[in-house]
């Protein structure tokens, strides 16, 4: 007693302390270190606890079903109710029960593959291997599998979604797809027939070279048919005029746009056509400007026999020239067109009516005027529609425009007509690039 006071006294005296024993020491150092281990094993415990947790509330609030799979064998550790709605089984049957069980016996290897790449890739979705229900029906379905640590151990978190009605949707889907697509290809088809028709009534190329020996005509659908069309006859006039005397050769050239282009456009074609070639046969018809009222009357009749049960605004701009070989006289008349005429290195424009064929009502209509021309040999005329000029491309995606043509034109005098219609084509094509043609194209070349 009195050395333990003592002892106590030294402390509380300062005092040099007595010497403390090793197995003393040793007992402290063993006391912290297990503090230290307990505190580690708590926190853990915690961390673990707190992951425990997460997974429970994913667990409990999806649809999908998930599962935690034991990397090594492959066994169900832990499902949830989403599991048990999709396969039919309990909790307690899934978790008595491998992930392979859930597979068809000959997709086992396929099964053990794909926990092979899990483990390896820490992850995967794949949608290739079905499940099998309780009741024996194949589940299509979609899983994402990933690595986890699940009690201090890998495990695979599988989370599967059936897709059997998104399948069922992309077939019915594909279904309607191939029936587009047949009806596609027969409208395709049928369209490419009508090029043909609308083909076989343009005039004849040769029967033009043969009128004009020095001549192109560049002609460039936007669509497999075309709105745009040009047309040639070579007749005598019939009546005397103070343009021409009657009897007089004339070969005629007109290039033609109709509203729109496509298959609206190249039925207005097939109209257009049938009415250019009726003034072949009209006594009264003698001049270009008699040509395009002629037009303008029969297309407003034609397209409003029923106007009280349908309207139709469409129309057509043209341009017609009569040209007179023998006395080089060439008559012109245009429906919102221009002729550009060429002679010793300048370039004249001569401008049309500013006025739609068949649009107007024949009441607020005025007749087309006829321009006259004395020709020299040498002289270049030419005809178009306004799809050239209203290409859009360049740097700036901008419209080509009537200038820039007209600049064009004159860069390329010194070539022959059929040169001038490649390098009209190079250029078109480079001024679009990679944008879609807006328009059908038509240009007509002759040199006298």
């Amino acid at each position: 007693m009195n050395c333990g006071l003592y002892i106590m006294g030294g402390f509380l005296s300062g005092n040099a302390s007595p010497p403390m024993s090793t197995g003393i020491l040793d007992i402290i150092a063993v006391a912290a270190v297990a503090t230290g281990i307990l505190i580690w094993l708590v926190r853990k415990l915690v961390k673990m606890n707190q992951r425990i947790a997460g997974f429970q509330h994913i667990f409990n609030h999806t649809n999908d079903a998930l599962m935690l799979i034991d990397i090594v064998d492959g066994k169900i550790i832990y499902a949830n109710h989403g599991s048990v709605k999709l396969l039919g089984y309990t909790l307690e049957n899934l978790c008595q029960k491998t992930i392979f069980d859930l597979h068809e016996r000959d997709q086992l290897a396929r099964s053990s593959e794909i926990i092979a790449r899990v483990y390896e890739e820490k992850g995967l979705i794949y949608s290739d291997l079905p499940f099998v229900s309780a009741a024996g029906e194949k589940i299509a379905v979609e899983c994402s599998a990933r690595v986890e640590d699940f009690e201090g151990k890998p495990v695979i978190f599988i989370s599967a979604r059936d897709i059997r009605e998104r399948l069922k949707m992309q077939e019915q889907i594909k279904a309607q797809s191939t029936i587009i697509e047949q009806k596609n290809k027969d409208l395709i088809d049928s369209i490419t027939y009508a090029k043909n028709i609308q083909s076989a009534i343009l005039p004849s190329l040769t029967a033009m070279q043969k009128a004009f020996k020095d001549m192109f005509v560049l002609y460039i659908p936007k669509d497999i048919v075309s709105g745009d069309f040009y047309w040639y006859a070579s007749l005598h006039t019939t009546n005397s005029t103070d343009l021409a005397a009657a009897n007089t050769p004339m070969d005629i050239v007109a290039s033609v746009d109709c509203t729109g282009h496509g298959v609206p456009g190249a039925f207005m074609s097939l109209v257009g056509y049938t009415l250019l070639n009726q003034t072949v046969n009209m006594p009264d018809v003698n001049t270009p400007a008699d040509v395009i009222d002629f037009m303008h009357r029969e297309l407003v009749n034609t397209l409003n026999k029923k106007k009280d049960e349908i309207v139709i605004n469409d129309g057509m701009d043209m341009s017609v020239c009569a040209i007179d070989q023998v006395n080089n006289k060439l008559i012109f008349a245009g429906a919102n067109h221009e002729l550009f005429h060429v002679r010793n290195g300048k370039l004249e424009i001569i401008n049309g009516d500013k006025q739609a064929i068949g649009i107007q009502s024949i009441e607020n209509y005025k007749p087309y005027t006829n321009h006259s021309l004395d020709l020299q040999k040498g002289d270049t005329i030419y005809l178009f529609t306004d799809g050239f000029q209203d290409q859009f491309g360049g740097e700036k995606n901008k419209k080509y425009r009537g200038a820039k043509l007209r600049e064009f034109l004159m860069a390329i005098q010194h070539k022959s007509m059929p040169e001038q219609k490649e390098l009209l084509k190079q250029e078109f094509d480079s001024w679009k690039g990679i944008n879609e043609q807006v328009d059908d194209v038509l240009i007509i070349g002759i040199r006298l």
